[in-house]
């Protein structure tokens, strides 16, 4: 489906209606290509997205909070910061309603009026920041002129894409305009194909929708088509410019969301409406299977990651902390040789003494002495230190396991988290974190449950073996301890995290090809992805139980071998 010309309009008068007049409060760099702003207007705080991906290219507010989602700063992001963070969003304007072209005009108390253009147009699309005297001042994407291309670079004056000569969609009271629509009726090849080339401001979808208004088929032929009918079906889409009346939903077919637009669509599926332009891209752009390059989760993967690596710092900082009160071996011993001793001889330490000296047959002892205090009151301090150090010797060793644990499980949730395909996977995270006491809990937070994550991958070998991978923390828990038999082959990456593997042997028993292939699957769903060489352990399910004090998936194995693989998908293996 298409981000044109008619879903920018009706975009566009959503923003006007609530983001403006608004303060921008924030302006985050969600992806190389993806620009967030926090707007805060109408008492509340709106997230607006632009995305300048190729094949996902739109405006829209959404739901959630717009993070931060790449390290470093760009150019652009850095001149944003000082002109549009603090600065008012006095206007939104589309110039043109057959260009998908956007215009943000903000005027900051301090550094003046500028406009951020946003140009959702071709392979390349842009934003442009614009300051007095129409020149840039930086730009997503620098564009060099070449070949009658526009320069789109700081200091130059900025020129708009060149305009199309197509037919208006509207009648603009030209003398040929109708005789020109009969011409193109005049075509070969089907209708909607010639209202793109022909008419301005078209995408397929919309000139599929006007076929199927004008013909009843969506890919009807230009010949027999009505002109009338045409410039009817032309003024229906376009009207809603005039009266605002916009009707935007999702298109559905086969219980799959395949589309979008901001007016009823007939010719494919059924057309749900939504209750804004923006829930709905947002809920189309959300979708697990929606092949496209941008990351429709990167906000929320960038959050999710963020509070990952959060922890793991704390965690990391706890260690450290833990390596410097751990008291040498032996100390606490000598500590309480030194208090027996003062103790001991008590009677002999002279007033202002500041060191006792001890033959003890083995070695002279040296006892430091405060002269302030008695004797035996510093002997009673030498024994609670030698005990508070014996307690720590005792608690150190356990609370850095638990510790180490922590960071094991940190390291599989962040590939979790990577790795996530929707919206539960990458909520699991977080509530994993919450649930190992990893996350503090807010106050308001009331205990529910864990998000649907859905299950396991299941292959199957060439020889008719099954294979179940784990993909998250949740699903190796399952896959161990719910689905694998005693008798079923176990297998994980050494030393890394990723998938637990199992090889059901119930049915048909695994051969050595078998058992390599869900090494492999083992090595890919870690992350060692992509590696030449994977060690990778392979036991029966009986060898593996959970790990004491364990978080959720975490094992310890008691018998294994080692088979090393390359961490790519093997080629002998089908999803089932």
């Amino acid at each position: 489906m298409h981000f044109d010309a008619l879903t920018l309009a009706c975009v566009v008068a959503e923003l006007k209606r609530t983001l403006c007049p608004g303060r921008i409060q924030q302006v985050v760099l969600v992806d190389t290509h993806m620009l967030g702003f926090e707007v805060y207007a109408g008492g509340a705080r709106h997230p607006l997205l632009i995305a300048l991906h190729p094949d996902g290219a739109r405006v829209h507010t959404v739901s959630y909070k717009l993070r931060r989602g790449v390290d470093g700063e760009t150019p652009l992001l850095l001149l944003l910061r000082k002109y549009a963070r603090g600065a008012l969003l006095s206007d939104v304007v589309q110039p043109a309603p057959v260009e998908r072209v956007l215009h943000l005009h903000l005027d900051h108390p301090e550094h003046g009026a500028t406009t951020l253009i946003v140009e959702l147009i071709g392979r390349q699309p842009n934003a442009v920041l614009v300051g007095p005297a129409g020149r840039i001042l930086e730009t997503l994407r620098r564009v060099r002129a070449q070949e009658g291309a526009r320069a789109l670079l700081p200091g130059h004056v900025y020129a708009p894409p060149p305009v199309p000569a197509k037919l208006p969609p509207l009648d603009d009271g030209a003398e040929d305009y109708y005789a020109r629509l009969t011409r193109l009726l005049d075509q070969p090849g089907p209708l909607w194909k010639a209202l793109v080339a022909n008419i301005a401001g078209l995408s397929p979808t919309a000139a599929r929708e006007i076929a199927f208004r004008v013909t009843g088929s969506a890919e009807a032929g230009c010949e027999g088509a009505s002109v009338i009918a045409l410039v009817q079906a032309l003024q229906e889409l376009w009207a809603p410019l005039r009266t605002g009346n916009w009707q935007p939903g999702l298109i559905e077919d086969e219980g799959q969301i395949v589309g979008f637009a901001p007016y009823p669509v007939h010719f494919r599926g059924r057309f749900l409406p939504q209750p804004s332009m923006s829930e709905a891209l947002e809920r189309f752009f959300a979708r697990p299977t929606a092949t496209r390059s941008s990351d429709p989760y990167a906000a929320l993967r960038g959050h999710v990651l963020a509070q990952v690596k959060r922890v793991q710092a704390q965690v990391e900082r706890r260690l450290a902390a833990l390596a410097g009160d751990e008291p040498a071996p032996g100390e606490a011993e000598q500590l309480r040789t030194q208090a027996n001793w003062l103790l001991a001889l008590s009677g002999q330490v002279a007033p202002g003494q500041t060191l006792l000296e001890v033959d003890t047959g083995a070695e002279t002892l040296q006892i430091p002495l405060d002269p302030q205090l008695p004797p035996v009151e510093q002997a009673q301090r030498l024994f609670k230190r030698a005990a508070k150090l014996e307690r720590a010797a005792q608690m150190i060793p356990q609370r850095r396991a638990q510790l180490l644990a922590d960071l094991d499980l940190l390291a599989q949730l962040k590939l979790d988290a990577e790795r996530a395909t929707n919206q539960p996977e990458l909520a699991a995270v977080l509530d994993e974190l919450h649930r190992a006491g990893l996350l503090p809990s807010s106050k308001t937070r009331t205990p529910k449950a864990a998000p649907a994550v859905g299950g396991p991958l299941r292959f199957r070998t060439r020889r008719g073996v099954e294979i179940v991978v784990g993909r998250n923390v949740r699903q190796n828990e399952e896959v161990t301890f719910k689905l694998a038999r005693p008798s079923d082959l176990w297998l994980h990456v050494r030393g890394a995290p990723g998938a637990h593997v199992v090889v059901r042997t119930a049915a048909k028993a695994a051969e050595e090809q078998d058992v390599l292939a869900a090494a492999q699957l083992a090595a890919f769903y870690s992350s060692q992805r992509g590696e030449n060489k994977v060690d990778v352990i392979v036991t029966e399910r009986r060898w593996v139980s959970r790990a004491p004090g364990g978080h959720t998936g975490q094992v310890v194995v008691a018998r294994e071998r080692v088979v090393r693989v390359p961490a790519v998908e093997p080629e002998d293996v089908t999803a089932i």
